[in-house]
């Protein structure tokens, strides 16, 4: 392992910026801080002072530390890395591969270590001698190491996993053992084993769930008052110990979800504990700037710790406290405690016989200024069921010009509020979030605008007009005026025109339908404004689409431009996911009896291009001229409801059936003659089952 004097520096105390990760080495004598800038520094914690210290490795926040032996060391964040302090010298090198790793923890006995890299999970024997990766779409958060040599995945949209991990002495992909997922995402970056691996302790939008380690079957559901903020679970006992946003510790017996004890712990929201399992206690980190110690039943701390001075300026809201403490180790028995803060300070505290604080070591904030807290203002993002005013303001926060600062990662901030744009039940909450994310970025905010908006309660209360009316400046605008924009405006705005013509609801309709009518049929390529063109016809189709079964009327053009053939791909699928949208039983009956009409039609002629369909070269573009995939198409993803209440769905499919025979066709491949089922065929089919599962509905009712 080559020494990097390159990277070395001497030892100046306090860390420049916020610590966000802490660890005690096994015997209790060396302890490692990592902060968010990338920085690693080693703390001999028997006499309270830095033994070294090493920044430039990389750019991102260090994101775990794990001891692997006295004075070796295994971080992720900037990839994962391996150190040995010996003597004044720190000895580096990177373990596997990778730019950003996340989640870290020893396996195989603390012969490897495994870390979560996005969507990877990787890992690699300590001496380099081998290494495993496997690959889950998403973002990794947490990993917990469980029973039976399973190792339990937790990602950001809410999933847990558990799998088989392959022997440590080859290469192999983990098999997968079970797997869950909620409704409702829950960010998995606190979630832990305990009862000796047994049980897995997992985040859910309302509490805690406790799960079967072997099985993935929910064992408890832990249902604290506010919302936990901070999570430990006791290693060797089904004890869960939770800190909140309101400041209260709470303890829970694992497997029966009952709560065993509550103190007021702090003043600020729990940001870390950390525990000493070997005499059952518990240290809680506040965003107050004090540090208490505890222990199961007992209504007043061991031990408190406060550093901050009692008249400091106020924080802002929004912003950090610099004296906040963010992350805490203990050892074992409880005698010495690492403390790390939002300011960069260290505190390094032991217990006296008396059992209270001794501190070895006060640190004090490298910074002196309240910084934006954009940690604290996503948890509130995404929380935004349980504090919508919160939610609000830390959107805005959030959204203002320059908030965020370049050291968190933008991709966090987008994420989060997508998720609030798309899920959140407030419309003040969506509003305040599409404003902020087009601060941001307005591609992603031109997504997450059609996912919401898809939404059954999309077009609600006005929102789209509100927004509309707060990026353009332009207050209530006719329905002909947000017509006539459509054309000159980019993909933002055109989606929230859309939506605001869809508030409109059924008056807005005759108008859509004269701006349809009013292109030429079929549409014309030649001209210079043709994608323009289909532009345009897009968004008058996508508020017809929000409109729903009001804008029956416009079935009609609807119908005409899905059979136009000279127009763009996607606005021809526009017009059926809006005949869709619509739903009812006469647009079924419209549908079902053109493919009725068709499939009773002679087989060769072609209509579209003129042609025998054995000779069209572009009859398997527009379907042989009878369109039965296309009107098929359709029709599948009518409502059941309206597929059970129409008058000529059964007749169509039975001509679909009649036309294509046993729907069993050939092809040759490699000299052999394999069968397929007919595309026509299986979309009859699955309409049969549609309209079969429509006449159950209403059976039932």
């Amino acid at each position: 392992m080559p020494a990097h004097d390159d990277l070395y520096r001497a030892p100046d105390g306090d860390h420049g910026d916020r610590v966000t990760a802490v660890a005690i080495s096994p015997g209790g004598d060396l302890g490692a801080t990592g902060s968010r800038s990338g920085e690693v520094r080693f703390w001999d914690l028997r006499y309270g002072v830095l033994r070294a210290s090493v920044g430039g490795v990389g750019d991102l926040p260090v994101t775990g530390v794990v001891f692997t032996g006295e004075t070796e060391l295994v971080t992720s964040g900037c990839g994962a890395s391996r150190w040995t302090l010996a003597d004044r010298r720190l000895e580096w090198r990177q373990v596997g591969e990778g730019n950003h790793a996340g989640a870290l923890i020893l396996g195989h006995g603390g012969r490897s270590a495994m870390v979560a890299d996005r969507g990877d999970l990787r890992w690699w024997a300590l001496d380099g001698s081998w290494h495993g990766r496997f690959h889950w779409s998403g973002t990794l958060d947490a990993l917990a190491l469980a029973a039976s040599d399973l190792i339990v995945t937790g990602h950001a949209d809410g999933k847990v996993a558990a799998w088989r991990m392959p022997p440590a002495d080859r290469w192999s992909d983990p098999a997968l053992v079970w797997a869950r997922k909620w409704e409702e995402p829950a960010r998995q970056w606190p979630m832990c084993a305990c009862d000796t691996g047994r049980l897995v302790v997992s985040p859910r939008r309302e509490g805690v769930a406790v799960l079967d380690a072997a099985s993935g079957e929910t064992v408890a559901a832990i249902a604290p008052d506010e919302r936990p903020t901070a999570i430990a679970a006791f290693p060797d006992a089904p004890l869960v110990v939770l800190g909140g946003r309101d400041g209260f510790l709470t303890w829970w017996d694992a497997r029966t979800g009952h709560r065993l004890g509550r103190v007021r712990a702090h003043e600020g929201r729990v940001r870390a504990l950390a525990l000493a399992p070997r005499v059952g206690l518990v240290l809680s980190a506040s965003q107050d700037g004090t540090a208490a110690l505890w222990r199961m039943h007992e209504p007043r701390p061991l031990a408190r710790f406060s550093p901050a001075p009692a008249d400091r300026p106020a924080v802002p809201h929004g912003h950090e406290d610099p004296w906040a403490l963010t992350a805490a180790a203990g050892t074992p028995d409880g005698r010495r405690w690492l403390v790390g803060g939002a300011g960069g300070q260290v505190h390094i505290l032991a217990r006296s016989r008396g059992g209270g604080f001794m501190p070895d070591r006060v640190g004090r904030p490298s910074r002196p200024d309240a910084e934006l807290d954009v940690e604290i203002l996503l948890e509130d993002v995404r929380a935004h069921w349980a504090d919508g005013p919160a939610a609000v303001r830390a959107a805005r926060t959030l959204g203002e010009p320059g908030a965020l600062d370049a050291a968190f990662p933008r991709a966090e901030v987008v994420e989060a509020l997508e998720t609030l744009v798309v899920r959140a039940d407030d419309p003040e909450v969506r509003e305040a979030a599409v404003i902020a994310l087009a601060e941001i970025d307005r591609d992603a905010t031109t997504t997450a605008l059609y996912r919401m908006f898809d939404r059954a309660d999309g077009i609600a209360a006005g929102t789209a007009g509100r927004l509309l009316g707060h990026f353009t400046g332009e207050a209530a605008p006719t329905t002909d005026e947000l017509i006539a924009s459509l054309p000159g405006i980019g993909n933002f705005l055109g989606v929230l025109t859309s939506a605001a013509l869809a508030e409109r609801g059924a008056a807005a309709v005759p108008a859509l339908c004269d701006a349809l009518r009013a292109f030429p049929l079929p549409a014309d390529q030649e001209g210079g404004r043709w994608m323009r063109d289909e532009t345009t016809k897009y968004r008058l189709m996508s508020a017809l689409q929000w409109i729903g079964p009001a804008a029956a009327p416009a079935t009609p053009i609807l119908f005409a431009i899905l059979e136009d053939w000279e127009i763009y791909r996607d606005t021809r699928h526009n017009a059926k996911i809006a005949l869709q949208s619509i739903g009812l039983p006469e647009t079924a009956d419209l549908v079902a009896a053109e493919i009725r009409r068709r499939a009773e039609l002679p087989e060769t002629p072609c209509d579209v291009h003129d042609h025998v369909d054995e000779d069209c070269e572009d009859c398997e573009d527009c379907d042989g001229g009878e369109g039965f995939g296309l009107l098929l198409d359709v029709l599948s993803g009518m409502p059941p409801e309206a597929l059970a209440t129409a008058d000529e769905v059964e007749a169509a499919l039975a001509a679909v059936r009649r036309r294509f025979g046993d729907g069993v066709g050939t092809y040759e491949q490699d000299g052999e003659i394999h069968e397929y089922t007919v595309y026509e065929i299986s979309l009859a089919e699955f309409t049969a089952d549609r309209l079969a599962e429509g006449r159950d509905r209403g059976a039932r009712r």
